[in-house]
């Protein structure tokens, strides 16, 4: 649930540079706490401490419909650096790109991949002008990280973004993160077209990493779905089938391990009859030679 989707007031102040947006999707420059944000009960659910009543209140709410949402967050947020300390030890990947990082929290993405190699760079990405500007506050301290205001929409665009081409070659693998990101995106603003512009401009070599709430249970799905719409006002996108989860890896290569439940949804757990609670749903898969 890493996505963040927030407007309103007051003034957030937090965007040096002009921020791009998907012409359907304007990215916020103003902050209004007292709607829940998708980043800020993630926030909540890792025990963090930049999130707000609004937000507490709907994590309780969204735990009635499915009381292992605490337990995804956990699930999600272990399955990407796991991914990244993967990629960088295995893979000898160097660069990083992180959509919907979200707030900063124990471990971060740029940690991870820098104690594998001092040489690895990392771009964190995200739509919420908060999570921005507690990134670079906290994050940017060592000229191989920045946080910039972006939206995966925006696709190749965002690799002409100034502080992104200072730090990322195209000519060198890149794996970018999508990981609890798309849920926040409705099938209007068409995510399958974003990913599949985004994956195409990827050098070969390169990987995405990406996850999403699923479930096969049709009536959770919209359940979910709907509470999130109104618990967001209207900031949020679906919960998929795992089916439709795994279209976004179209045209990619799949690792060994496949797509599946990376959240270890099982059967008798609270919240979870197999794949017909809520999970997190994906995978990684690899650009391959063109």
């Amino acid at each position: 649930m890493g996505c963040s989707l927030v407007t309103g007031t007051p003034e957030c102040g937090c965007v040096g540079e002009r921020a791009m947006g998907h012409g359907r999707r304007p990215l916020a420059t103003t902050v209004d706490v007292t709607v829940a944000s998708a980043a800020r009960m993630h926030d909540f659910f890792l025990s963090g401490r930049d999130n707000y009543p609004a937000d507490q209140t709907a994590c309780e709410g969204l735990l009635e419909l499915a009381p292992n949402a605490a337990l995804l967050a956990e699930a999600q947020r272990a399955f990407m650096l796991a991914a990244v300390r993967r990629l960088a030890f295995d893979h000898g990947v160097r660069q990083f790109i992180d959509f919907g990082c979200g707030l900063p929290t124990w471990v971060n993405t740029h940690q991870v991949a820098q104690d594998i190699s001092a040489s690895s760079k990392v771009v964190y990405v995200d739509r919420d002008p908060l999570v921005v500007a507690h990134g670079r506050a906290v994050l940017e301290d060592d000229g191989a990280t920045v946080v910039v205001q972006g939206d995966l929409l925006d696709g190749p665009r965002l690799f002409g973004h100034s502080r992104v081409a200072d730090l990322i070659d195209l000519s060198q693998p890149v794996a970018v993160l999508m990981v609890s990101v798309l849920q926040c995106v409705p099938d209007r603003d068409e995510p399958l077209e974003a990913v599949a512009q985004l994956t195409k401009a990827l050098p070969a070599g390169s990987f995405v990493v990406l996850s999403q709430w699923a479930s096969e249970d049709h009536h959770l799905r919209k359940r979910v779905t709907d509470f999130m719409h109104s618990a967001t006002r209207g900031k949020w996108g679906k919960v998929r089938s795992a089916e439709e989860t795994s279209r976004f890896f179209s045209g990619l290569t799949l690792t060994e391990q496949g797509l599946g439940a990376i959240s270890g949804c099982r059967a008798g757990h609270p919240g979870c009859d197999g794949h017909h609670g809520l999970i997190e749903y994906g995978g990684i898969g690899r650009v391959a030679q063109r």
